[in-house]
């Protein structure tokens, strides 16, 4: 075994020495790749879980430098402060161009204390690489620290445009700078008439927020008279953060301001009746809930459109087709047509009108369906009490006492819905409404 090595031994070198100089080289040279490859295979194998391990197989590696220096980056430690910053000092030796790697450096620098200088240094990183989040996030806290709101919000607008999930952690601090007055309030304004991709998560993040609601109703006012006007999702988030206040004389105020100016003369008591314009799901218009165990659409039959409602045999606790209505307080009528086919539900479906300020005040009924019936016309009167419910939903739902009463099968259709006043009444004339049954 022994002299078999040997000879083995012996033939390579004299293959070797047969071998011409330029192709030895050849060799040398694969063979110092193959080891590089390895070794930087390696060190990415290892890079995120052992980076001190990574570095003996490549002591260069940018991304193996900037992960241990970020762990290092440790608060409240000044020794391991010092060792961020030479590690990203060595990345910076290594690769002066290297992402990342100034704004470590300047990280470690502010943590030692050095705020002064820290600033410098990551401003020049911000400039040099627009996209370093590490940096603007800096530059970011620095001057929100400091009072310089309006540098803050063009941080914000850099930190967003890169990375929009950011909104939900930025939202509370930009609500903070919102309440200090009005320079902070109108930059903010410009930044949103600009319409950057980040508005609708931002104000959806700010709106439930915001202490003052009249922050929110100035900021929109002002966007709807902009190039760049509300979408109907941002809506949806300033009526949310308003009618959750109660504030529902200021919710209809902003919604009539978002209507198209040629609607306003045709608004009646239940707007879009007909569901002559497309459903914007806003609560002044009908919203349509989404579930699994139904689907809600708007057909068109025979020239007129129809709210259609199919269940798919699911348990679906239905109330997802809503209206919110402002009465005033008086005397009113909710009336349309409806049919049903094969609608199995133990109760059956049908439309109730409640003060929103009160969900158990309820005004009217209409007659519970089920099974199948032919289009049949129903009528409801009711009375809009005059304290206490200056709103009102009306919806079409199931009534679900038990868990089985939400199981459906079948569909439902309506049609030439509205409502209308009889008599008008002071607020001082009725104390309730009463529950009134459709007429049969």
């Amino acid at each position: 075994m022994k002299r078999s090595i040997i000879f083995g031994a012996e033939s390579v070198a004299r293959g070797l020495g047969r071998l011409e100089p330029r192709h030895v080289l050849a060799y040398l040279v694969i063979a110092f790749l193959a080891w590089r490859i390895v070794c930087h295979g390696l060190s990415a194998l290892l890079a995120p879980h052992d980076p001190r391990a990574a570095l003996v197989f490549d002591a260069a590696d940018p991304t193996t430098l900037i992960q241990l220096a970020q762990r290092e980056l440790a608060p409240n430690d000044d020794r391991r402060a010092e060792r961020a910053r030479s590690i990203a000092a060595r990345l910076l030796a290594v690769d002066p161009l290297a992402p990342g790697a100034l704004s470590l450096y300047g990280k470690a620098v502010a943590q030692l204390g050095d705020a002064e200088r820290a600033e410098r240094i990551l401003r020049l990183a911000a400039a040099h690489l627009p996209i370093d989040l590490v940096a603007h996030a800096w530059l970011y806290d620095s001057a929100l620290a400091n009072g310089r709101l309006l540098e803050a919000l063009d941080e914000l607008d850099t930190l967003l445009r890169a990375r929009p999930s950011l909104a939900q952690q930025l939202a509370p601090s930009l609500q903070a700078m919102l309440s200090s007055g009005a320079a902070v309030e109108d930059r903010f304004f410009r930044q949103l008439a600009a319409a950057p991709p980040w508005r609708a998560v931002i104000v959806a993040e700010l709106a439930p927020l915001i202490k003052d609601p009249n922050v929110m109703l100035r900021l929109f006012g002002r966007l709807q008279t902009s190039k760049a006007r509300p979408s109907d999702a941002e809506m949806s988030v300033l009526l949310a953060r308003l009618l959750r206040d109660g504030l529902y004389d200021e919710a209809y105020a902003a919604w009539l301001a978002h209507l198209p100016q040629e609607r306003l003369a045709q608004l009646g008591l239940l707007y879009n009746e007909r569901f002559q314009y497309p459903v914007s799901n806003l609560p002044f218009d009908w919203t349509f809930a989404p579930t699994s165990g139904a689907t809600i659409a708007v057909a068109e039959e025979e020239g007129r459109k129809t709210l259609s409602v199919e269940f798919y045999g699911a348990r679906v606790a239905f109330s997802n087709v809503a209206h919110m209505l402002m009465l005033a307080p008086g005397r009113y009528a909710f009336s349309g047509a409806a049919r049903t086919d094969d609608l199995d539900n133990e109760l059956g479906l049908r439309w109730r009108i409640y003060c929103a300020a009160n969900t158990s005040q309820t005004l009217a009924t209409t007659r519970l369906l089920k099974k199948t019936t032919p289009l049949r016309a129903f009528r409801v009167e009711f009375t809009v009490p005059s304290e206490g419910c200056d709103a009102q939903w009306l919806k079409l739902e199931i009534p679900v006492r038990i868990a089985s009463d939400a199981d459906v099968g079948g569909s439902a259709d309506y049609v030439n819905l509205a409502v209308e006043s009889l008599a008008s009444a002071s607020r001082s004339s009725n104390s309730a409404g009463a529950i009134v049954h459709d007429r049969k």
